[in-house]
């Protein structure tokens, strides 16, 4: 019996840790997204100079001055993917929120899994069309390096979808379960 109580203690730490972490992490993009939204807006409408010092160090002037156009659907890329990993974090505080240990398997929280997966998903396509756009880009004008690692969220997005079936499958036995009793 102690021992089970030790392992609940410690699996709740570990929980209330993750969420500590989680809600860092969804800040830290919060900030990251905001940041880039308000440099884009600033460099588009009120001070070009913006453009080189975009986001930690990435210099999109020589973008902004061979086009307008291309630098505009440049940061509309970093914003978009910025975002989908904020709402990624979201999802997750919100599992958090919501996770009974008691009937850990409800409907509730196999919707939010698997809208982790989809936008996990989205994450990884996003990438991928903004890595094409961005070598296509830099075969015709040089600009600061961005590296978009997207196959790891196609990935984790086909990993969290197993998980989330998985868990969908626990929701109906836990419901069964309950309605015999």
């Amino acid at each position: 019996m102690l021992s089970l109580n030790n392992n609940k203690m410690k699996t709740n730490r570990i929980f209330s840790i993750m969420n500590v972490v989680s809600w860092i992490v969804f800040i830290g993009l919060c900030i990251k997204a905001g940041s880039i939204i308000f440099v884009a807006i600033l460099s588009l409408f009120v001070n070009k100079s913006a453009t080189e010092n975009l986001y930690m160090g990435m210099d999109f002037s020589n973008l902004y001055d061979f086009s307008v156009n291309h630098y505009t659907f440049t940061v509309l890329f970093l914003i978009l993917i910025t975002c989908l990993k904020t709402y990624i974090f979201y999802l997750l505080i919100k599992i958090f929120k919501n996770l009974n240990f008691q009937k850990p398997f409800a409907k509730s929280i196999v919707d939010l899994i698997f809208k982790i997966s989809y936008v996990s998903l989205s994450v990884g396509l996003v990438g991928v069309a903004a890595n094409s756009y961005i070598t296509w880009l830099r075969s015709k004008i040089f600009f600061t390096s961005i590296n978009i690692d997207s196959s790891a969220y196609i990935f984790m997005a086909g990993v969290v979808f197993i998980i989330a079936s998985l868990f969908k499958r626990a929701a109906e036995i836990q419901s069964e379960n309950d309605l015999t009793i």
